[in-house]
């Protein structure tokens, strides 16, 4: 594992030398910024330059490939014009999830509300539903076994807007939520964890528990 502090230091330094006062933002998300990073955890990062243009994504590409595992980088970058216009959906998880090393993220956001969360997480559980369904039917047993615990991380990020719809607190890690939940809630959660660190587990078990779910969490909202 990086020392993240001393990547994001190195990474800003490179960024302000490359944009000069176009450099408006850098941020961290990510398994380093909840505190449970692996060997293998990608390197969540985001950025935001101003009038940010295709050359621009070649040299910040060179700079990411500079630094200590570039195979792991991640993340995002764009423009202060498309964060702006960005679709307001995302908002309240991106500023809740991402912090701040350089400039102020929700100075650059858009306003969103609870309509905006709210249908954040039936997009959310849309997707989730439509991909499990169409690689149930149309893959090969053998994807859908090997695929799913990837799938399961996308639960903990929708438990996240349904504990801030219902309590008004956003919580930021994994170990953190599992204890605030209950019923189907926390035994999505607590198998999504299992999953990720590796426990075997029946599969048909773990795809009957995430898709029903999808559908109740859907006719609960």
């Amino acid at each position: 594992m990086i020392n993240i502090e001393n990547y994001i230091s190195k990474l800003i330094d490179f960024l302000q030398y490359q944009y000069g006062s176009r450099l408006l933002y850098v941020g961290l998300q990510g398994s380093y910024l909840r505190g449970e990073a692996t060997d293998n955890s990608d390197i969540d990062v985001m950025v935001v330059i101003d009038e940010l243009n295709i050359s621009d994504m070649d040299h910040y590409r060179t700079i990411i490939q500079s630094l200590e595992q570039s195979e792991k980088s991640c993340g995002f970058i764009c423009s202060k014009a498309d964060l702006a216009n960005w679709n307001p959906l995302e908002i309240w998880h991106l500023v809740n999830g991402t912090k701040d090393y350089y400039g102020v993220l929700r100075e650059l956001v858009p306003a969103y509300t609870e309509y905006d969360i709210r249908n954040f997480i039936k997009l959310s559980l849309n997707n989730l539903y439509h991909e499990i369904c169409h690689r149930y039917i149309h893959a090969e047993p053998s994807k859908s076994i090997t695929k799913l615990p990837g799938t399961y991380k996308s639960v903990f990020f929708i438990l996240q807007n349904l504990y801030y719809l219902k309590h008004s607190e956003y919580i930021a890690t994994k170990a953190e939520l599992l204890p605030l939940l209950d019923g189907k809630n926390h035994a999505i959660l607590e198998r999504a964890m299992e999953l990720n660190n590796g426990i075997s587990h029946d599969f048909s078990e773990s795809f009957e528990l995430l898709f029903t779910w999808c559908q109740d969490t859907l006719k609960s909202l």
